[in-house]
């Protein structure tokens, strides 16, 4: 794509405006459901068996975790001023998947196991496939 220089090289810069949400706030919102996630997961485990509450907490706070994470992958390698019909498309798109994700998880958090049941299950089959290669191993 060819790229090219509005005005000439003497004229101001053009700042975009201020925005409070795009700045500080924003990243300490995506740290805080960072941090959030490593005592619920955690919880999870200790406890023992399902939590209504922490259900809750994961089914909300892992798919908003993930659509940051998935956001910020479309602004980097699909910006607006070179793919707006990209951007526009992926980030769309993304909030589709989204808030399917966010459905699924509350089907599964009231008709199923759980989340914090299925953390502890996958775990719980990591350690037994990691003991069962130890074993077998020469």
């Amino acid at each position: 794509m060819a790229q090219y220089i509005k005005g000439s090289v003497n004229e101001a810069v053009v700042l975009p405006p201020r925005d409070k949400v795009a700045g500080s706030y924003h990243w300490d919102f995506e740290r805080l459901l960072s941090v959030t996630l490593i005592p619920l997961t955690i919880a999870s485990v200790v406890k023992g068996g399902a939590h209504p509450i922490t259900d809750l907490c994961l089914g909300v706070i892992l798919p908003f975790h993930c659509h940051i994470g998935f956001d910020a992958m479309i602004t980097d390698y699909f910006p607006h001023r070179r793919n707006p019909v990209l951007n526009r498309g992926f980030s769309w798109g993304l909030r589709a998947v989204t808030l399917i994700v966010l459905y699924g998880c509350y089907e599964f958090n009231t008709n199923d196991v759980g989340l914090t049941e299925l953390v502890k299950k996958v775990l719980c089959c990591i350690i037994v496939i990691t003991r069962c290669k130890k074993n077998t191993m020469p």
